[in-house]
């Protein structure tokens, strides 16, 4: 056995030695088993265990009763602060009262606002129109005597609903309607076995946790709220038994609260004394145990060895598809460990090295592109020229001047060397420099309209994005016929996203041609435009600049014109 040891690992670290103390541990263990059952039946009966569950549950409901309403009056004081309503209008206060209605929405079945004897604000929105003017005076009225009122139980749509309101000032009231099923529901209670009941002092039944979709139950519990009631009379905390028609239940009231309301925690007598039967079953349950655990432990050291062998195939497949980032993660200290750490560091050489080469041939494209953004097309200068001269001929000094300006602060943006990413603002600054000499070279072909929001202006994007989209669409997407308009317009996706958009009222582009677009990166432009840049080379330096989640997405529509979406992110650029 020693022979097939690895180097540098203990004794106690050989499979062979483990398997030998799991098997014998399993015999210890199975001795454990049944002396810990034999120990259980020494102890005390389960009725006394049972006693304290049911007065766990009543405790629970009590403990949750009072927390949920001093959260409750806490957040009406809040509400019903007149410095935070005064600086408020009426639309923040309306989102505050619809946050509080979220985050309390089991609890809450409305939140609203009484002024001037009406409802004007609510929480659903509808709310405020199923609260009549008489009910609104009444609520008005009782708080106005104390300053915070807590009405009696009543109906709401089958549920049981009780108003809790506090006075703003003289004619202003805060109010929320509680949902009393709330404070017995299944996510209050830990456990099965209990039933809670809620009634008020007066023996007026307010909730429970009991399922009523079956007929049986339904029933057991129509004769249980009569038992229930005859029992509210009584105060403090006492054990009682109920018989129905159903069964023999153990009950445990209390009313520990200061609203007078009595819970009731209720639990079949069967139940809560099952230690004869269970007694009985002792024996039989711990020959089971003895086998399934034998099974469990069998099962368990086989797969102690199956599972690092099946991890170690699966991964070396994948280095064999090329999955470059697989390793093998075992967490033991035996051969199979020596194994899985010479796999790790070969697939890590591997991977290193293709992610050397990856990054120089990306190295590469950004290079490639900064050429292509750098290189002014010697045909867009000539024909800008001779548009200028012509204004020149003909006397239109002004307008010269104007392209002129224009042509050098478009010749400089684009020749910048000083970095790639430019903000959204410096963009659509030069995107007027070109949009203003493609006007006075071709007349009025095209109108721009520019609505893109101030708060998106510091947004970084790479140089030249919108000005080759807006040049797209007027070699593309515009037709011959009158005045085409051209819309670069900008939108939140969320809060870390902008979308900005360049559409046109043209016929819009073919798929087949537009498909031709984004598969050329670097073939000539036909149409002699400010530079070799297309939708491909677009598309590619939004990737590699903000990832590949970004990018360039159209919408094209015939006799609708071509909408393409820039998605880009918000804030600085994160380093790579």
């Amino acid at each position: 056995m020693n022979r097939y040891r690895q180097p540098g690992t203990s004794f106690t670290s050989s499979v062979s030695v483990k398997l030998f103390i799991l098997t014998f541990l399993s015999v210890i263990v199975l001795f454990l088993v049944i002396a810990l059952f034999g120990y259980q039946r020494l102890l005390d009966p389960i009725k006394q265990n049972n006693e304290k569950v049911l007065q766990g549950s009543v405790v629970q409901i009590e403990n949750y009763i009072k927390t949920l309403m001093n959260s409750i009056q806490s957040q009406l004081i809040f509400l019903s602060n007149p410095v935070l309503y005064n600086k408020m209008d009426k639309a923040d206060y309306t989102l505050l009262l619809d946050d509080i209605m979220n985050s309390n929405q089991d609890q809450i079945y409305s939140i609203y606002l009484i002024e001037d004897g009406k409802v004007q604000i609510s929480s659903p929105f509808g709310y405020q129109y199923f609260v009549t003017p008489e009910r609104a005076d009444e609520v008005k009225n009782q708080t106005s005597k104390t300053g915070f009122w807590w009405s009696p139980p009543y109906l709401v749509k089958e549920r049981s609903v009780i108003t809790v309101s506090k006075q703003i000032d003289s004619n202003r009231v805060v109010a929320l309607d509680l949902n009393l099923d709330a404070l017995t529901g299944p996510q209050i209670i830990q456990g099965e076995r209990s039933r809670i009941y809620l009634f008020t002092g007066q023996g007026e039944y307010l909730s429970t946790n009991t399922s009523l979709t079956y007929p049986l139950m339904l029933l057991d519990h129509m004769e249980m709220k009569e038992a229930l009631k005859a029992l509210t009379q009584k105060s403090g905390t006492a054990y009682n038994n109920i018989q129905t028609s159903y069964g023999n239940y153990t009950v445990l009231s209390s009313n520990q609260n200061r609203w007078d309301w009595v819970v009731f925690s209720v639990i079949e007598e069967s139940q809560a004394f099952p230690l004869l039967n269970s007694l009985k079953r002792q024996l039989v349950f711990v020959l089971l145990m003895a086998v399934v655990l034998a099974l469990i432990l069998s099962v368990w050291i086989t797969n102690y060895i199956r599972k690092p062998v099946i991890a170690i195939t699966r991964q070396f497949k994948a280095a064999a598809r090329g999955e470059l980032e697989v390793r093998i993660k075992l967490k033991r200290n035996d051969e199979f460990t020596h194994i899985a750490e010479g796999f790790n560091r070969m697939m890590g050489n591997i991977q290193s090295l293709f992610d050397d080469l990856k990054e120089a041939e990306e190295k590469k494209r950004h290079h490639e592109l900064k050429v292509l953004q750098s290189q002014i097309h010697p045909h867009f200068l000539n024909n800008t020229l001779n548009a200028i001269y012509c204004l020149g001929e003909t006397g239109q000094t002004e307008k010269m001047c104007e392209m002129i300006r224009s042509l050098m602060g478009l010749l400089q943006y684009s020749t910048d060397k000083v970095g790639d990413i430019v903000t959204v603002e410096d963009e659509l600054r030069e995107l007027e420099n070109y949009v203003q000499i493609m006007n006075l070279r071709y007349g009025n072909l095209f109108e721009m309209d520019i609505a893109v929001p101030e708060s998106y202006y510091n947004t970084p994007i790479p140089k030249l994005t919108l000005i080759t989209l807006v040049e797209n669409s007027i070699f593309y997407g515009l037709s011959k016929k009158g005045v085409n308009h051209i819309i670069v317009s900008g939108r939140s996706m969320d809060a870390d996203n902008v979308l900005l958009e360049v559409s046109d009222t043209g016929p819009g582009i073919e798929k087949d041609k537009l498909d031709e677009l984004m598969e050329e990166a670097s073939t000539s432009n036909p149409y002699k435009g400010l530079n070799n840049l297309g939708l491909r080379n677009v598309q590619e330096r939004l990737r590699m600049t903000f990832g590949y989640q970004y990018g360039l997405h159209f919408q094209n529509e015939v006799d609708e014109g071509l909408t393409v979406t820039i998605h880009l992110p918000v804030g600085e650029l994160r380093e790579k």
